[in-house]
C-alpha cells in the first residue's frame, strides 16, 4: 500500500497568511480601539470644560496648552525686524477687525479657550471641544447656551474640514471674510473637484497641516508665528516631488523659481464671494443681519472668483503690530503684511496671493484700537476709540492700508491649470510687478519682459517655443485617505496575489 506524501509548505504562502492575519488583527484593533474610545465618551455625565478631557488626556492638554493656537503669542523666528520677539495674533493689528485689544469678547468666539478675556491661557481654559467637536458654537467665556456641551463633548472625535473651518473660513466676521481661499463650502459632505481637488479626494486639513504634540505646522505670508518646525509645501515627502511633471516636461523647469500655486490656483473666492476691501470710514445702515436689527456696517468690496496676483516670497515676512508706528509705502499706503524675496533672491518663488485693501483710524503715528461692535451697533466710531483707548479724538483721522495673504488652498484640476501661453503670450503674470524689465507700446500692451541683466524676452513665447507636457503622465497620487482604506486594499492585493498562486 502506497503512502501519500504530504505536500510541501510553500514558504510564500505562509508568510503572506501570516502577514494577511496580522493586517487583520490591526484592522479589528483599529474598530476597537475607535469603539472603545466613542463608548468612553458616551459615559461622560457632564461637560465642565478642560476638566473633563484631561482626566484621561492630561499629556494632550500639557502639550497644546503651549500651542499658538491657544497663546495667540509667541517667539518671532520668520519675520524680518521682529526675529527673537514676542509678536502674534494677541498683539497684532489688522484690516478687518482691527485687533483683539478691546475685543476679546468677539474674537473669543472662535479662540481655543475660555480664557481670553482675562488673558488666562492655562491648562483649566482651554476649549477641546472647538476643534473635536462636530456641530458645536462657543462664546469667549464657554460654550454657546444654544448647544449641549455635553451632548457635544460624547460626540468627540479627530477634527474634520466643518470643524476647522469653522472658525478659519469666517475670521473677519464672515464667511470667506479674510483668508479668501477658505470658505464655508469646503466644509460640505460633497465637495467638487472644481472647488478644490484635494478636499474633493476626501483629504482633512491634518493631511497637510500636520500636528506635533498637538502643535500645527504650516505658516502664511501674513502669520506672524510658526507652531512647529515642519515646514508644509506640495513637495514634501509623500505628496508631489519637486519635479513633478513627466519627465523632459519643460514644466519642471520652473519649479525652482514658480511655487505650485502659481499655476494650479486659477481663481478664489468661488462659491462664496470673497471680501477685497473694508472702509471703516464710510459706514452704511444694514438690516439684513442675523441679528434682525440695523447695524452699521463699513464699506466692503466682494467679488467672485477673481484671480490670484503673484508675488515673489522666501517663506519671511514683514509684518505689523498694534505698537508698531505707521510706516508708509511709496504710495502712500500703510502695508500691514508684505512678503520677503525678490526677483534677486534665490531663496524666493512666484506664489499665488491677494492683496486686501483697508481704511482705518490714525493718531498721525499709530493705528488705533477700537471696539468693532459699538461702531456696528451705534455708529460711533469715537465712542467706540474712547472705549478702547481712554481718549477722544475729534476730528478722526483715518488712513489707507492693505495686507498681503498667500493663495494655497482651492487647487483646480489640473486641465485647468495655467499653460505657457497664459503666460508668456496672454500676460496673466505683471511681469513689471514681479521686477523684470519690461517695454510697452503706446497703448501700454507688453512688448518684452527680461530678467535683469538678460536679453530673452519672456514676454513673446509661445507654446511651440516651449515643450508642452503630456498631462496623462503627471502624477495624480493624492494623500490622506486614511489608514482603513489603505489596510482594506492592501488586503485585498494580498488575496489576489494568494489566489494567482
Amino acid at each position: 500500500m502506497k503512502t501519500r506524501k504530504k505536500p510541501t509548505p510553500d514558504k510564500n504562502q505562509g508568510s503572506a497568511r501570516v502577514l494577511v492575519v496580522l493586517l487583520f488583527c490591526l484592522l479589528i484593533a483599529s474598530t476597537v480601539s475607535t469603539a472603545a474610545a466613542a463608548g468612553m465618551h458616551n459615559t461622560i455625565q457632564e461637560y465642565d470644560g478642560a476638566g473633563t478631557c484631561i482626566v484621561c488626556h492630561q499629556q494632550a492638554g500639557e502639550d497644546f496648552v503651549t500651542s499658538i493656537h491657544n497663546t495667540w503669542l509667541g517667539t518671532a523666528e520668520y519675520i524680518d525686524g521682529k526675529n527673537g520677539t514676542q509678536t502674534g495674533k494677541l498683539i497684532g493689528v489688522n484690516d478687518f477687525c482691527i485687533g483683539v485689544k478691546s475685543n476679546e469678547a468677539l474674537c473669543g468666539n472662535c479662540h481655543a479657550g475660555y480664557g481670553l478675556l482675562e488673558n488666562d491661557f492655562s491648562i483649566e481654559k482651554i476649549d477641546c471641544l472647538i476643534c473635536h467637536a462636530p456641530d458645536y458654537k462657543k462664546t469667549a467665556s464657554g460654550p454657546d447656551p444654544s448647544i449641549n456641551a455635553t451632548e457635544a463633548a460624547r460626540n468627540v472625535g479627530q477634527p474634520t474640514l466643518e470643524m476647522c473651518l469653522r472658525c478659519h473660513a469666517t475670521a473677519g466676521g464672515g464667511d470667506n471674510n479674510k483668508r479668501g481661499d477658505l470658505e464655508l463650502a469646503m466644509g460640505a459632505l460633497n465637495i467638487s473637484k472644481d472647488l478644490d481637488v484635494h478636499m474633493s479626494a476626501g483629504m482633512t486639513c491634518q493631511d497637510c497641516h500636520t500636528f506635533v504634540d498637538h502643535h500645527v505646522s504650516g505658516r502664511g505670508m501674513d502669520l506672524r508665528v510658526d507652531d512647529t518646525d515642519v515646514v508644509v509645501s506640495c513637495d514634501n515627502d509623500g505628496c508631489h516631488d519637486p519635479m513633478p511633471h513627466a519627465n523632459g516636461s519643460t514644466y519642471n523647469e520652473h519649479t525652482d523659481r514658480i511655487y505650485c500655486t502659481t499655476c494650479h490656483i486659477t481663481a478664489y473666492g468661488k462659491v462664496h464671494t470673497v471680501e477685497m476691501s473694508r472702509d471703516w470710514e464710510h459706514r452704511t445702515p444694514n438690516d439684513d443681519n442675523v441679528l434682525g436689527i440695523t447695524m452699521y456696517v463699513p464699506t466692503y468690496v466682494r467679488e467672485s472668483n477673481p484671480a490670484p496676483i503673484q508675488v515673489w516670497w522666501n517663506r519671511r515676512s514683514e509684518i505689523m503690530d498694534l505698537a508698531d508706528p505707521v510706516v508708509f509705502n511709496s504710495d502712500g499706503i500703510l502695508v500691514m503684511a508684505k512678503p520677503s524675496g525678490g526677483i534677486d533672491d534665490p531663496a524666493s518663488k512666484i506664489y499665488a496671493s491677494r492683496l486686501h485693501l483697508g481704511r482705518q483710524p490714525w493718531d498721525g503715528t499709530y493705528l488705533l484700537p477700537f471696539v468693532t461692535m459699538t461702531v456696528l451697533m451705534q455708529d460711533n466710531m469715537t465712542q467706540a476709540l474712547f472705549e478702547s483707548t481712554g481718549n477722544i479724538y475729534d476730528p478722526i483721522q483715518y488712513v489707507d492700508t492693505n495686507r498681503y495673504m498667500g493663495i494655497f488652498h482651492g487647487v483646480s484640476p489640473k486641465e485647468d491649470a495655467l499653460i505657457c501661453d497664459d503666460c508668456h503670450v496672454d500676460h496673466k503674470i505683471d511681469f513689471e510687478v514681479l521686477g523684470y524689465e519690461v517695454e510697452k507700446d503706446a497703448s501700454g500692451n507688453l512688448i518684452s519682459a527680461t530678467k535683469p541683466g538678460e536679453s530673452l524676452n519672456l514676454a513673446d513665447l509661445s507654446s511651440d517655443d516651449t515643450q508642452k507636457e503630456d498631462t496623462d503622465a503627471q502624477s495624480t497620487s493624492t494623500p490622506g485617505f486614511g489608514v482603513v482604506s489603505a489596510l482594506c486594499g492592501f488586503l485585498a492585493i494580498v488575496c489576489l496575489q494568494l489566489r494567482r498562486k
